[in-house]
């Protein structure tokens, strides 16, 4: 199973000890004493493993949050209730049911599997902590510049579920590390931006249905396309 990562720490260091879901196809083959791995979003490189230790049914959220926890008040029940339908809804709810997995830890000794490219510094990270050794390779040119690529879209693809500064300086360190591999200079990339700016326009003007002004004004207009 999958975990936002707030939730996935609060499983790791044992405040959080029961995983409450729909109780859909899926869990319905739960039993007690199977193991689930929970793994950690969004990269899903670290995975807990747990047992679980008890099962907990009921018609809704509310209703289960009610019986196992008999000593929150009704502000705290709604709140965790809440918290829940952001992510279900009543309609879910009422077709499924709901289910509370209790569970406790087997495997305290996560491991980082990335198989893929890492900043620098992490194997020394690793390798600096008690009990933990990490084992990498060095890539050759047509290596690196394959992962790489593929770093671009991962790093990409983050960029636009979050449209955060840090995505964004993410994405911008594999680009000056494709430039650095490939031998491209700053003032280059910037002159052929420039040539193509003079030339089509920049990407500072938003036109409707794929429609661009000629010349290189910055007019919006809304629910627009940009014409290459």
């Amino acid at each position: 199973m999958k975990l936002k990562e707030d939730p996935f720490e609060r499983m790791k260091n044992g405040t959080k000890t029961i995983e409450f879901r729909l109780y859909d196809e899926k869990r319905r083959k739960i039993k007690v004493g199977d193991e689930i791995e929970f793994f950690k979003l969004p990269k899903l490189q670290e995975r807990i493993l747990v047992r679980v230790k008890n099962l907990y049914r009921g018609d809704s959220f509310k209703n289960l949050f009610k019986i196992i926890f008999p000593d929150k008040d009704n502000k705290e029940i709604n709140n965790k209730t809440e918290e829940m339908l952001k992510y279900y809804t009543h309609e879910q709810e009422k077709e499924y049911g709901v289910i509370g997995i209790e569970i406790e830890i087997i495997d305290s000794n996560f491991r980082y599997t990335y198989n893929k490219l890492v900043r620098d510094k992490i194997p020394e990270n690793i390798d600096n902590m008690k009990g933990r050794k990490s084992k990498y390779k060095i890539l050759d040119d047509a290596e690196y510049l394959k992962e790489l690529n593929r770093k671009v879209l991962e790093e990409a693809n983050e960029f636009i579920e979050e449209n955060s500064i840090e995505e964004l300086g993410d994405l911008m360190e594999v680009l000056n590390a494709i430039m650095k591999l490939k031998g491209y200079k700053l003032e280059e990339v910037n002159k052929i931006m420039k040539e193509k700016n003079e030339k089509k326009g920049t990407e500072n003007t938003r036109s409707q249905r794929g429609k661009m002004k000629k010349g290189t004004e910055n007019t919006r207009s809304q629910k627009c396309k940009i014409c290459y």
